[in-house]
């Protein structure tokens, strides 16, 4: 069972909506038209596809995957609730898959979009968006961008159970990766953020919401009980907090 299937509520009342400003810069960038028929890999509770779908309409249609039933089954029940557009609302279906193996023909979709899934990490993933892209096909996926003030926060936590630091997110790599794929007209650009919460305490909420993320029950707890030392620490007082954020949008397209 996916680490996600047992916060697959809480991940749609407390991430998705802190993501949704983050889906909005992807779609500012990504060229996503009527009629598209539009793959989101990775989707969880599909908090980018209820972006994606007004744009794309009854013409187009809706794919999303991921590893976890649970959070595809929210995304489900959001899409099919979800108000129509102007253009209508697309056919959406949801399929469990692994993004480095996808159940798809060769040149099925017209668009491959992402948000803040390992995919740029994973040349067998980004080999299959390829695969299943149209030709002339468009790609856009948003992600963390390299440093940022949230990781400095986690790795504190992730020390104190004996993990190392997050993995230095490799900017540079990115454009080389997709083009050995076959991408062409590669952009990317990094962008600060900030994410705005309540209180310590609903920071605390919004993290938990993401899963147990590999830890046992007495680690999870040496973990949060660091975590929230160190935000107390950099943010002292009882008001709101204002956490520092990077995002990297990247487009791309399959060659005609």
């Amino acid at each position: 069972m996916s680490q996600y299937d047992e916060v697959a509520e809480a991940y749609e009342e407390r991430i998705v909506p802190r993501f949704r400003a983050i889906a909005q810069r992807l779609l500012a960038t990504a060229d996503i038209r009527a009629g598209d028929e539009v793959l989101e890999i990775a989707a969880g509770t599909g908090g980018l596809s209820r972006l994606v779908a007004p744009r794309v309409g009854d013409r187009g249609s809706l794919v999303l995957t991921d590893i976890s039933p649970a959070m595809l089954a929210v995304a489900e029940r959001v899409l099919a609730g979800a108000a129509s557009g102007a253009l209508g609302r697309p056919r959406a279906a949801t399929v469990v898959a692994d993004l480095t193996s996808l159940p798809f023909e060769a040149a099925t979709f017209d668009v491959v979009v992402g948000q803040m899934t390992p995919l740029l990490d994973s040349d067998a993933g980004i080999a299959e968006a390829y695969r299943v892209l149209r030709p002339g096909g468009r790609f856009a996926v948003v992600a963390w961008g390299a440093r940022y003030q949230e990781t400095q926060l986690l790795n504190v936590a992730r020390a104190a159970v004996g993990a190392g630091p997050y993995p230095p997110v490799r900017l540079r790599a990115i454009g080389p990766r997709l083009q050995r794929a076959g991408f062409l007209d590669v952009r990317q650009r990094t962008r600060p953020m900030h994410a705005r919460h309540g209180s310590v305490e609903d920071y605390l909420k919004y993290r938990r919401a993401f899963g147990t993320v590999g830890y046992s029950k007495d680690e999870l707890g040496t973990y949060f009980t660091a975590l929230e030392r160190e935000v107390r620490r950099v943010f002292p007082g009882r008001g709101p907090i204002s956490i520092g954020w990077s995002i990297t949008t990247v487009t791309a397209r399959k060659s005609d």
